[in-house]
Order: C-alpha cells, then structure tokens, then sequence
C-alpha cells in the first residue's frame, strides 16, 4: 500500500486553462508537447466562463467550447476536460482553480499558459502565489518579444524561485479570429483545427454571422 500511495504521488497534472473558442492545433500542440516534455500524467484542460456583459464580442457558450475540446480529446488518456471555472460561473481567478484543484489530485499540480500571459503573472491576483507554488509551463508565440519575455521569466526565477518550462516547440501562428472569421465565410478550417473540432462546428453552426 505504501508504494502504491508512493506511486501515485510521483503523478504530474496539469491545468490548461483558457477561452478555447475555438479549439485549434496551437493549443493541442502546446497541450502535446508539454505532456511529453513535462512527464504529464494527465493535461486537464479547463475552458473558462467568459460574462458575455464584459466582453467586446459574444463568446461561445461555455458549454458548447467544452464539447468541443472534448471531441478533440476523446480517446487520448493523456487528456481530460473539466466545466469547474464554466460551471461556478462570473469570474475565475487562477488562484482559486489551482487550490481547488491542487487539494483535489494525488499528485503535483503544474499550469499551462500561453506566453503572453505568463510574462504577466505577477500583475494577477496573487500572482506571488502562483509564480512561488505552481510550475508554470508556456512555449514562445510568433506574435511576441520573445527577447524581452524570456527577460521576463528570468526575473521572476530570480525573484520568486519560479519554476516555469518554456517548451521547446517551434512558435504555432494560428490565430482564434482568423479561425472564427474563416468559418463564418464558410471556409475550410483544415490546418487550423483538427477535423473533429471542423465537424463540431459545422454540426453546431458555430460563428456564423
């Protein structure tokens, strides 16, 4: 029994969390690679709910984006999804999701976040937190300054102990609008989502104008 409860402790899980609307192959590559570089045991990727009184567009209903990445998923052990942050509704602060969660898992807990927002986790509610307790993993985006943000992460090694992966994949130039726009005008969305998530949104009549 003491090995077994050794065992289980020695799982790695992770957070993914974002708005996911869609779901396209930057984040699942971004989801891939961090299992394989990271040890993942288990990816959980976590859709969050957006007000749609705070936002400047209409978001797909929360439940509608899970569905979505669950049709992405299915089958892959090293993937699972959650409704957690879309079912409390109103506001998520990271915080919060990594506690909840952290208590919950037999294992250790890291947070999958894109590069943009990782540069800025001090700004968060309490990002001190974050940046001293949780292992961060991100991967450089075409659209930033990678110079300056690995500047960024240093800082935060230094002044928080941060322990943050910065993946080893090569930059993924996709881009959610460009997506939405695409499927509004009835393109084809080959090379930008997988074909399950094209087929979910053609079934669900998803960004059409």
């Amino acid at each position: 029994m003491q090995e077994m409860s050794e065992e289980k402790s020695k799982r790695k899980f992770a957070i993914y969390g974002g708005t996911f609307d869609p779901l396209h192959l930057g984040h699942m590559m971004l989801a891939k690679t961090a299992v394989k570089e990271c040890g993942l045991h288990k990816l959980i990727f976590m859709p969050d709910y957006v007000s749609p009184f705070k936002q400047d567009r209409p978001v797909t209903d929360g439940m509608l984006r899970y569905g979505m990445i669950q049709a992405a998923t299915a089958g892959d052990p090293a993937f699972a999804v959650s409704s957690y942050e879309i079912c409390r509704e109103g506001p998520s602060y990271t915080i919060e999701t990594l506690r909840h969660w952290d208590s919950m898992l037999d294992g250790s807990l890291s947070f999958v976040l894109g590069f943009d927002s990782a540069v800025q986790v001090d700004t968060w509610y309490c990002g001190d937190e974050i940046l001293k307790n949780y292992h961060l993993i991100t991967a450089v985006r075409p659209d930033t300054d990678t110079e300056k943000g690995m500047q960024t992460i240093e800082r935060f090694r230094r002044d928080y102990g941060a322990n943050i992966s910065v993946l080893g994949m090569e930059p993924v130039d996709i881009s959610s609008t460009d997506i939405r726009r695409r499927a509004a005008a009835g393109e084809s969305l080959e090379g930008y989502v997988s074909p399950e998530v094209e087929e979910y949104i053609i079934e669900h009549k998803l960004y059409r104008q």
